[in-house]
């Protein structure tokens, strides 16, 4: 799919849900939000970003790629500020493999070291949606509750099968077959003692944290006012449809689905829309450091 289809897929969604909703509650409840928790939560979000390049950096260590942090610090916030400027996550991703290849590193070897980075994000927010479910199991219509966890357990499952591929060695035969090969050897080599996936494991979970906090305080600034075990339940699922690539930057979607969950528990779909359009435009801001980095370094690549 094209990035102008993906742009116009957004905005039509987003048209269409500012044409249902009334746009004028939308906009006060924007203009009227607290400013004190919306600059925390944009400093939450920045922290996040921090904590997530330095896993990133003890990913590309243990696969004997060492740089100093600030190396990985700034190629983060770089790669964070083109996933806010172009279509889905991909273009961020794709700029931290180059810039570790332009630094020395193998196209191959900085593929897996993001995508490791990128798997093990995802169970950190599956390990946080499947607590949150369980603790408030009350909180979602049943169907909702049994669809979303059957989706974490198969992707749970998903991951435990990569993680067990290296010991099938049929898989190294084929070219088709030996990427998921490699990228096993590759899991294996990274999580190889239990040390290691608690630290990254407990570093995922708190990045992800960190985000949930400061969308609990941008809701509660629009006055969404739901205690914070409803947004770890309702949140995680509406952040992995942006993952899929339909859309620009998540934008339409994310809006989309937090409308149709927190509609679920009775919240106003103005102050939803609120919510998610105000931490959009402070994903926007906390990717910024990016383009004093992006336009400090040598190597540009779009």
């Amino acid at each position: 799919m094209s990035n102008l289809i993906k742009l116009v897929i957004s905005v039509l969604i987003v048209s269409f849900i500012i044409y249902k909703v009334d746009f004028s509650s939308v906009w006060s409840s924007m203009l009227n939000a607290k400013l004190d928790y919306l600059v925390i939560a944009l400093l939450l979000l920045i922290l996040s970003q921090v904590v997530a390049a330095y896993r990133w950096s003890l990913i590309m260590g243990l696969l004997d790629y060492t740089h100093p942090l600030s190396f990985y610090l700034k190629s983060y916030f770089k790669g964070a500020l083109f996933n806010q400027l172009l279509p889905t996550s991909i273009g961020g991703d794709a700029y931290r493999v180059a810039e570790v290849k332009a630094h020395g590193g193998r196209t191959r070897e900085a593929f897996y070291g993001v995508f490791i980075d990128r798997i093990v994000g995802l169970i950190g927010l599956l390990v946080i949606t499947l607590a949150a479910s369980l603790l408030a199991n009350d909180l979602l219509p049943s169907h909702v509750f049994y669809l979303i966890n059957s989706l974490i357990l198969a992707a749970f499952f998903g991951f435990f099968v990569l993680l067990a591929l290296h010991k099938i060695h049929w898989f190294d035969r084929f070219s088709i077959t030996r990427l998921f090969y490699d990228l096993s050897h590759r899991f294996r080599s990274v999580y190889k003692t239990p040390k290691r996936i608690a630290q990254q494991l407990a570093l995922s979970i708190l990045i992800h944290l960190l985000a949930m906090i400061a969308i609990f305080g941008i809701g509660h600034s629009v006055g969404i006012n739901e205690p914070i075990a409803t947004y770890l339940v309702i949140i995680p699922p509406a952040i992995l449809l942006t993952v899929l690539p339909i859309s620009f930057a998540g934008w339409g979607v994310r809006e989309g689905a937090l409308i149709v969950l927190f509609m679920m528990i009775g919240v106003e779909q103005a102050q939803v829309l609120a919510m998610s359009l105000l931490f959009g435009i402070l994903l926007i801001l906390a990717a910024l450091p990016g383009l004093v980095f992006y336009l400090r370094s040598q190597h540009k690549y779009f």
